[in-house]
């Protein structure tokens, strides 16, 4: 076998750099014709949104607004796009020549694929939906429902208003049944079924009387805001604890949604542990983030049924969270 001469390892040598210095030039290239593909696109946008779709915004700024939308890019695009004109910069610094990092007409033949490949949406798929409704923009169906529970609900009833806040109208009931709360919040259940019946069903529970109605006047309407209370059945340390409780009710419209024909897609279902979960995570930011409302609610989040498909009993699961409660206060204490 031959060996290399001195040369031939040292022409070896300088060929490594320039073949990355190449790569590099290729790929500014290469870039810079998507970039001007997209910006095309994006004038192609422009026009039809504005000549199509021009209801859907008001007339004295229907134009700027379009191209404000068009032309707005995901930060991680701009520091793409920043990081190319950075590389180009450093290229131009160390040959002194800027026409080798510009694109000729061999590439920009090749703007054509692109638009092609936008348009037959080559990298979507429904991993792009969960992307997006993981993401915190409010604009997803789960977090439009927990906002709507929160801001319509939740932040309405609970909140201590003169005399008729949750803390004021449980301490109330306790003095007249003579009882004691469990937790002094609201519990709220989030089963992965999202469905909870109208009367929650448990060997461990029973429906006793309800909280006091409120009436909160809402856009023109005194409308009554009710809180149902279960007892336990089974005792801790002696006494029965009595709990203000319901399911999320949005979640059970979800359901009845994802089983309703004429409102129900494919998505809906495919996407249904993403929405419950975004739901639970949006709704919990949303109440600790509120100070009316950081201390009065508790979520309980659970799967419906155990692993051998037999239903979770709910009053299981409340007996559990309470004790853990109760265990953790007297260590506190």
């Amino acid at each position: 076998m031959a060996i290399p001469s001195e040369d031939q390892r040292s022409d070896k040598k300088c060929l490594c750099p320039k073949m990355m210095g190449v790569y590099i030039d290729n790929c500014i290239r290469i870039s810079v014709v998507v970039f001007f593909a997209d910006c095309m696109q994006r004038l192609f946008y422009v026009s039809t949104e504005y000549l199509i779709n021009g209801q859907y915004y008001l007339l004295e700024d229907r134009a700027i607004t379009i191209a404000k939308r068009v032309f707005s890019y995901h930060r991680m695009a701009v520091y793409l796009i920043l990081g190319l004109v950075f590389t180009g910069l450093a290229r131009f610094g160390s040959t002194g020549n800027l026409t080798p990092l510009l694109p000729n007409s061999a590439h920009l033949i090749y703007i054509p694929l692109y638009w092609i490949y936008s348009y037959a949406q080559l990298s979507h798929s429904s991993l792009s939906y969960a992307h997006w409704i993981r993401e915190s923009h409010g604009l997803d169906y789960a977090a439009g429902m927990a906002s709507n529970y929160f801001h319509g609900y939740l932040k309405l009833s609970l909140p201590e208003r003169g005399h008729d806040g949750l803390q004021k109208r449980m301490q109330v009931y306790e003095d007249t049944h003579n009882v004691r709360f469990g937790l002094n919040r609201l519990i709220i259940l989030i089963p992965d079924e999202m469905f909870v019946k109208g009367v929650i069903e448990s060997s461990l529970l029973e429906k006793a009387n309800p909280l006091e109605t409120q009436f909160i006047n809402r856009a023109g309407v005194n409308r009554p805001f009710k809180h149902a209370v279960y007892r336990l059945t089974k005792q801790i340390n002696g006494t029965t604890y009595y709990f203000a409780m319901e399911g999320a009710t949005p979640m059970l419209s979800f359901f009845e949604s994802m089983n309703f024909q004429l409102s129900a897609t494919w998505q809906m279902q495919e996407m249904k542990r993403e929405i419950w979960l975004k739901f639970y995570k949006h709704l919990k930011e949303l109440l600790n983030t509120w100070p009316e409302t950081r201390r009065e609610v508790e979520l309980i989040i659970y799967n419906s049924h155990k692993t051998n498909g037999e239903p979770v009993d709910v009053g299981e699961i409340l007996y559990t969270h309470v004790l853990t409660h109760l265990n953790n206060k007297k260590v506190l204490n």
